[in-house]
């Protein structure tokens, strides 16, 4: 099987010849760590180290105020940049993290209304993202074997992108009508985006689309929030991509797991990156679910890191195994992303038991 029928198989909840295999790694890899131990930067990396998947188009929505753009402040470390919806963030120039909340504008009904909704109502999509350039990584990829997808970031994550983790949270309860006027407005400028890329530059294998719905402890919204505010516009969404027979990866940080029906109800075929620290074991959720979801990810990032053979065996190993024991969907990678902080070593090491045990 290629690597594409292999991924599209494990999409729909069946069994191919072997685990899938995926990675997503921190930006700034190579220069903080990697390079010295022998990887340029600039290496692609799904094509060194073999993995399944790739991804060819990246969206986020565009922002409507582009005079509000600028550089706050700089120094040679750090830089805080203000986006077009007046988002100050705080980011390192030669190191990958979460950037840092300074500010945000878009935090009442009020300045949505009065700044921004009618001028992101008005945006264009087909003149805000390079087609070309699109085009010409699709074709490149839809001619190897790896499953390709079109990613981006969708109601939940842009909320918290453009008001604030502080502004959403008091507004799903607050303010709901806002919430569903935004969610309204960011779902059908986001279908456009889709409805076009698929009409200009043609269907991907699948779509992975990023929502981070909790953190270390627990979700971000209760259920009930998530299924009155979030959900109707996940269904929206993912009910045109199953529209067009796309299967749907989402990818969410934090322990989401009082969101699972929802997800599942949503459409969502597969569930990625599956955190270890939050509790989370990929074994234990795919014994109820390994009929309704693929599973991405829960390799614990401490085993790699702590650079210890025999623990980063045991995780592997522990979870691989498991996984084909319950004949259940799969596809093998860290529970977020790589860091600098693992070992290019660990990191093949962890290939290897991989290659070893992947057949089910």
């Amino acid at each position: 099987m290629t690597k594409r029928e292999i991924i599209k198989t494990l999409l729909a909840k069946q069994l191919p010849e072997r685990v899938g295999l995926h990675e997503h790694f921190w930006p700034y890899i190579c220069e903080n760590a990697w390079q010295r131990q022998g990887i340029a930067p600039g290496t692609d990396f799904v094509q060194r180290f073999n993995l399944d998947l790739r991804s060819v188009a990246w969206y986020s929505t565009p922002a409507p105020r582009p005079d509000l753009a600028k550089v706050a402040e700089e120094s040679d470390e750090w830089v805080v940049k203000r986006d077009g919806w007046g988002t100050s963030l705080k980011t390192w120039k030669f190191k990958a993290g979460t950037p840092e909340h300074v500010d945000f504008t878009v935090t009442s009904p009020d300045a949505w209304r009065r700044e921004f909704r009618d001028a992101f109502e008005a945006i264009d999509v087909r003149k805000s993202f390079d087609f070309a350039t699109i085009k010409q990584n699709y074709t490149k990829a839809m001619a190897g074997e790896e499953f390709v997808t079109y990613s981006g970031l969708f109601v939940f994550e842009e909320m918290r992108r453009i008001m604030g983790d502080v502004a959403m949270l008091e507004s799903l309860l607050l303010e709901p009508e806002w919430i569903h006027d935004f969610n309204t407005l960011v779902t059908r400028k986001c279908m456009q985006y889709f409805e076009y890329l698929f009409r200009e530059v043609g269907l991907p294998d699948g779509i992975h689309m990023y929502e981070d719905l909790g953190y270390t402890a627990s979700c971000f919204a209760s259920p009930e929030a998530h299924r009155a505010l979030v959900l109707p516009y996940h269904k929206k969404l993912f009910g045109m991509f199953k529209d067009y027979k796309l299967p749907i990866i989402m990818h969410t940080c934090g322990d989401f797991r009082p969101h699972l029906d929802s997800i599942v109800e949503a459409g969502v075929d597969c569930i990625q990156a599956l955190e270890a620290k939050t509790g989370m074991n990929v074994v234990k959720l795919a014994e109820q679910y390994k009929d309704k979801l693929c599973f991405m990810g829960n390799i614990d990032i401490r085993a790699l890191e702590s650079g210890d053979r025999d623990r980063i065996r045991e995780e592997c190993l522990g979870k691989l195994n498991g996984m084909k024991a319950l004949r259940a969907p799969y596809i093998y990678m860290s529970d977020h992303s790589i860091p600098p902080s693992v070992s290019l070593a660990d990191y093949e090491f962890m290939l290897q038991l991989f290659w070893q045990n992947c057949h089910y």
